[in-house]
């Protein structure tokens, strides 16, 4: 517990009224001291019984670089007092937000921008808790972080016929087994616009099982220094098989995804390359991703192809299209 400037301005006056009652009588100790010594005990006491401030944090969903995220903390407390609000964020996220006062319990909302790709991480949070008057403060840390996670940037790869004799159907987009309602999640790649047009929905095609047994294996590793290149370069071309209807899996340098299909794969691709770091991947795999000093490179068939001839830039992602 810790006194602020209006508690040591208060204690000032207070000297100053001792100093006065030796000089001319005790009149001024009642006038001044009696009263601020109650309100000073008041504030220390109001201090000492207050609570521990229950704090809960509603998670972000995870999103790209360049999306932005609402942060929302719940305070909850049986005590009404006025208390100052800092939340820290890590480097890789992008906020205005310092810090607020508000009276509890209270809930604050703060935007964040999503910046760089990993497990990007919120807090600690800080409350100091004043009493009514505004003369002692009490601090309570709240330690532990929340995460939300970054995706790797992904960029777009016209038609999957460049990955092989596996995905060769994938660009014939009337090869589907039926048509249903678009749901949220659905690539656009797959909607059916000629029946949409008809209708007062979106429609989009759902590919027949088969079809999803035809899948490809990745892997993806790198030295020191480019797991964020390779992690975009994978990310973006597992996306655009998926999106295409094809099933794949994925081999990192700490971790394997086993082969399926839809959006659920979608997000444990993404999520595993927000996570993953650099090194080498031993395994056969249909597509090699390889970042290094040299470059992103993607090894299809004993034939390799720099990832910015795929995705349609020659000097590398910042300049390429990112997609969400």
């Amino acid at each position: 517990m810790r006194p602020t400037r209006r508690a040591v301005v208060l204690v000032g006056i207070c000297a100053l009224a001792i100093w006065l009652a030796f000089r001319f009588g005790a009149r001024s100790l009642n006038a001044v001291v009696v009263p601020a010594l109650v309100v000073l005990g008041a504030g220390v006491v109001q201090l000492i019984f207050a609570d521990r401030p229950t704090v809960h944090r509603r998670r972000p969903v995870p999103g790209f670089p360049g999306e932005t995220r609402t942060v929302g903390i719940e305070i909850e407390t049986d005590d009404s007092l006025p208390a100052r609000i800092t939340d820290r964020v890590d480097s890789g996220l992008r906020t205005s937000f310092s810090d607020v006062t508000r009276s509890l319990p209270t809930s604050v909302d703060y935007e964040v921008t999503l910046e760089s790709r990993g497990a990007q991480r919120l807090g600690p949070l800080t409350l100091v808790v004043r009493d009514v008057l505004g003369l002692w403060t009490k601090t309570f840390e709240y330690p532990k972080r929340a995460s939300i996670l970054v995706y790797p940037e992904t960029y777009d790869i016209p038609g999957t016929r460049v990955f092989g004799e596996s995905a060769r159907f994938s660009d014939d987009r009337e090869q589907f087994d039926e048509l249903r309602e678009y749901v949220p999640g659905d690539s656009l790649r797959n909607v059916h616009w000629a029946s949409s047009a008809k209708r007062d929905e979106l429609v989009v095609m759902e590919f027949d099982a088969a079809i999803d047994v035809a899948g490809l294996a990745i892997a993806a590793g790198s030295t020191a220094g480019y797991a964020d290149e390779m992690a975009a370069a994978a990310a973006s071309v597992a996306t655009t098989l998926l999106d295409a209807g094809l099933a794949v899996s994925l081999s990192l340098p700490d971790g394997e995804i086993e082969r399926d299909g839809g959006e659920s794969q979608r997000e444990r691709v993404l999520a595993a390359l927000a996570r993953t770091g650099h090194g080498r991947v031993d395994t056969d795999a249909d597509i090699r991703v390889f970042a290094d000093a040299d470059g992103t490179s993607i090894t299809i068939e004993d034939r390799e192809v720099p990832f910015g001839e795929l995705a349609g830039f020659a000097t590398g992602p910042a300049t390429g299209e990112v997609i969400s």
